[in-house]
């Protein structure tokens, strides 16, 4: 029998505090009971942004996890446990504290005693991954000898924060596109992209391909990477902050923003990116890590075998223009038998 989800969607009234909202679409999605055990630890990973270009001034709204999303889940998680932790990772553009500082995680820190980890400077774990997609298995650089096996292993064995490993995990992104083809589009599941503790991800994970004269970002690897870490830590719920998207030219780091109004949540992260998806018109089975996700029973992303409570997709549509060649991606994929 195939699995099946629920996921729910809600319209958001109070865009200042939208508390009320985010509890009613997390109960009606199933609620926390199942899934936080009181006093349990929680990490909270929001999609925060270190954009050079707005490092004086205001962030585009969507292109992040807002503070009035945060600190609302914040308080809801807070009535099941006291252990809470917000984690991020250091990238080219910036660090993690600078990140915290820019998106006000201080602030909700103080606020609510919690715990922030950066998951590059935390305790690291290697982990064993089932079916390998980008990583490699523990011992599958033993056939070589050193220095080059442990000069391998540094670079292709997932590590994860041994603090996020350790707790459960609920993904709260933004709703916004990218700019390259094999990712086109953050929702929950691209966001645990940020659990990864390499600094250098844009060039370790997006590869540059030549074609008619110009170059492409493809970054296929993120969707690898991203299947391999939600085999070993998936996101145990998704909470997406759809108070407004980004969508556009270059988003993130350009576009335009657009108000949405919704919250969406479920416990499987998979189902509830494939309906955000719907709602702002993108089929997320497009991008072939959605595809194979299924097939690898990480979760649901086939719409007949989701339901969904709430507002119907209809009544809350707002289609997102995409700046990427998903053409060229489809017959790339026809091409080399994906």
């Amino acid at each position: 029998m195939e699995k099946r989800a629920k996921v729910a969607i809600l319209k958001v009234d109070n865009f200042q505090d939208p508390y009320d909202t985010i509890e009613e679409t997390v109960r009606l999605a199933g609620g926390f009971e199942s899934t936080i055990a009181e006093n349990s630890k929680v990490t909270i990973k929001p999609n925060l942004v270190r954009i050079p270009k707005y490092k004086r001034g205001e962030l585009p709204k969507g292109c992040a996890t807002s503070f009035e999303v945060m600190n609302a889940v914040i308080r809801l998680v807070k009535k099941r446990t006291s252990k809470i932790a917000v984690i991020e990772s250091d990238t080219l553009l910036g660090t993690t504290e600078t990140a915290f500082e820019k998106h006000g995680i201080y602030d909700l820190s103080d606020k609510y005693d919690l715990e922030l980890i950066n998951a590059t400077n935390d305790e690291l774990v290697d982990c064993e991954i089932p079916d390998p997609q980008f990583y490699v298995a523990l011992d599958g650089l033993d056939w070589l000898d050193e220095p080059e096996r442990s000069m391998f292993a540094r670079e292709y064995v997932l590590k994860l924060s041994k603090k996020y490993l350790d707790s459960v995990r609920i993904s709260v992104p933004s709703m916004k596109t990218q700019a390259d083809p094999y990712s086109a589009i953050t929702f929950s599941i691209k966001n645990m992209f940020g659990v990864l503790p390499e600094v250098r991800k844009f060039p370790k994970f997006h590869e540059i391909k030549s074609w008619n004269g110009k170059k492409f970002n493809i970054g296929i690897n993120v969707g690898r990477s991203v299947l391999d870490v939600c085999q070993v830590a998936p996101p145990n719920y998704a909470i997406i902050d759809g108070l407004w998207g980004l969508h556009g030219p270059g988003a993130p780091s350009t576009g335009y923003t657009v108000k949405i109004g919704v919250i969406i949540a479920s416990k499987d992260a998979w189902a509830a990116d494939t309906v955000a998806g719907a709602v702002v018109g993108f089929d997320m089975r497009r991008l072939f890590y959605f595809r194979k996700a299924e097939s690898m029973g990480l979760g649901v992303t086939n719409m007949e075998n989701i339901e969904i409570v709430g507002e119907k997709i209809d009544s809350v549509k707002v289609p997102f223009k995409l700046d990427v060649s998903l053409e060229a991606q489809r017959l790339l994929d026809k091409a080399i038998g994906r």
